[in-house]
């Protein structure tokens, strides 16, 4: 719409050079002046054609009956609306370009009666139409490679998320296999050694210096036995749990999507201990919402906000800015209302003054807390 207006302006001083006298009209300074709010008021009409119908309207009014017959530059405004109203991104046929065209050579024919005038507007408009279908069919082809890049990189993103679980699980299911061999052979040699060696110890009560050693050897395999225990527990653990993982998965895909996460943590919301299934919960959340986020976002940030409400429930939003309302939810969005009602829990979303919003909160036990 800024180069309509900045096409009207050029306009209005041509058609000045053309003819002075009209700077003392005041005909034609009202009659721009409501073709100037008009146009500004754009963002204010929801039809298309409705709108450019009523502008194409009030300007054939100040052409017929204001401007002076037999000018040439007043026709370079239909050339000026035919172009706003094709490039507008809800249009996506061109029937308001002929339209306008026709109005166009009709004003010709109404004001000089000639068949040279009524050619010569005609070439102009059809030479300005050809160019300009050719230049909107290349910005479609330029928008449609955007779109299917977007895709790509869309789905190259979602295949890499997919191969790093998958590689995380596979090191997971690795981890607990050597883990639990550890446990079952060392750690079951170890319990044998340190009865054997208790055995002896009890055998020599009549050699003070013998039993003595004998006793150190046994609680240097049992010290064993506790660190390798110790060490089969951290063999189990993941690298990262919880809200760390939380934190690690918004670093990876800020990284990887450029888009600008906020996180907002407020008291508490970062210390507080969930269980395991909250934990997953709450990563699934992020996970979810970020990449619904990136799929389906006007802008490139993202706000996400984690609370404790009156020390007995925990608070997740996110919310990002939308170009068009959503009619349903996806199928991630309903597994994450599936998930957070098994918490005894609650999950919304939705579009509120053009930011898309999910919310989920669910209840913390004072066991969780402690």
């Amino acid at each position: 719409m800024k180069y309509s207006v900045s096409g009207l302006a050029v306009v209005l001083v041509l058609i000045l050079i053309e003819h002075p006298l009209l700077i003392q009209s005041y005909s034609f300074w009202f009659g721009m002046a409501s073709l100037s709010g008009l146009v500004l008021s754009r963002p204010l009409w929801r039809s298309v054609s409705v709108f450019y119908g009523t502008l194409v309207g009030l300007y054939c009014l100040l052409h017929f009956f204001v401007l002076v017959d037999g000018m040439i530059t007043p026709y370079c405004v239909y050339s000026i609306l035919a172009i706003a109203a094709s490039f507008e991104v809800r249009v996506k046929s061109d029937r308001l370009l002929y339209v306008i065209g026709f109005l166009g050579c009709i004003q010709a024919v109404l004001s000089q009666m000639s068949i040279s005038f009524f050619l010569l507007i005609l070439t102009q408009y059809s030479l300005l139409a050809f160019i300009l279908l050719s230049i909107k069919k290349l910005s479609v082809a330029n928008e449609e490679a955007k779109h299917d890049k977007q895709t790509h990189v869309m789905e190259y993103r979602a295949l890499s998320r997919q191969l790093r679980e998958q590689e995380l699980n596979t090191a997971a299911k690795e981890r607990n296999r050597i883990a639990r061999d550890l446990h079952d052979s060392v750690g079951h040699q170890l319990t044998a050694l340190m009865m054997q060696l208790q055995v002896v110890e009890l055998q020599l009560q009549s050699m003070p210096e013998q039993q003595a050693l004998v006793k150190q050897t046994k609680d240097l395999a049992r010290n064993s036995l506790q660190e390798m225990r110790e060490s089969v527990q951290a063999l189990q653990q993941d690298s990262a749990k919880g809200l760390d993982a939380v934190i690690q998965l918004i670093r990876k895909l800020e990284a990887e999507s450029h888009v600008r996460i906020q996180l907002v943590t407020k008291p508490g919301a970062m210390s507080v201990k969930l269980t395991d299934d909250q934990s997953v919960a709450v990563y699934r959340f992020i996970q979810e919402g970020l990449t619904n986020a990136m799929r389906h976002a006007y802008s490139r940030e993202v706000d996400v906000t984690l609370e404790v409400k009156g020390e007995h429930s925990y608070a997740l939003t996110m919310s990002n800015r939308v170009h068009e309302s959503r009619a349903e939810e996806g199928f991630g969005l309903r597994n994450l209302r599936t998930r957070f009602t098994a918490l005894n829990g609650r999950f919304d979303s939705g579009v509120r003054r053009g930011q898309f919003i999910i919310e989920a909160i669910f209840p913390i036990t004072q066991q969780t807390k402690e």
